[in-house]
């Protein structure tokens, strides 16, 4: 591993090749942090273990740890929740998954057929299997517009959570 110094030499060189070897050492030792928005009433079946499944019709990419961001009227980043597995298909294939492996479980109504081919409409859905979920111990909010869906934010977010109440800046 190179010392401060020592890159701030290479990248003054002017090299190319590598800027772009330490642009992607950097990259692999800071992934960046994926948040997901999510409503707040299948955020908290989800970390009550209620609700396996997450349907999405654009799927993040899958990394070790993804945070929920709760959308209103919680508005903030309320856990971390790994995906083990996913499912890509239309929505009719999805649904056959869905019924076969039941990924609805007890007092959580699930996605109506009609429900999904309304949502779904004539794009691809994918289906990203809970692994694990767990609540942080404090609500995080953060300076950027939440995601619609998903976003992906620097590695500076994940540094240290802020009290509840404050903002990253």
């Amino acid at each position: 591993m190179l010392t401060m110094d020592e890159r701030n030499q290479l990248f003054l060189a002017g090299n190319p090749d590598i800027r772009r070897k330490l642009r992607a050492e950097y990259r692999k030792a800071h992934p960046p942090v994926i948040v997901m928005s999510i409503k707040p009433k299948y955020a908290k079946a989800i970390y009550e273990g209620r609700k396996n499944w997450e349907f999405r019709k654009a799927a993040p990419p899958i990394y070790k740890e993804i945070y929920v961001y709760e959308s209103a009227p919680v508005s903030r980043i309320t856990g971390r929740v790994m995906f083990c597995a996913s499912v890509t298909g239309t929505w009719i294939d999805v649904w056959e998954m869905a019924k076969t492996n039941k990924c609805f479980t007890r007092n959580l109504p699930g996605i109506r057929f009609d429900e999904l081919e309304d949502y779904a409409g004539k794009h691809d859905v994918t289906a990203l299997r809970v692994f694990k979920a767990e609540r942080l111990e404090h609500e995080v909010t953060f300076g950027a517009k939440p995601p619609q869906n998903w976003g992906r934010f620097a590695a500076t977010y994940r540094d240290a959570p802020k009290e509840q109440g404050e903002a990253h800046d």
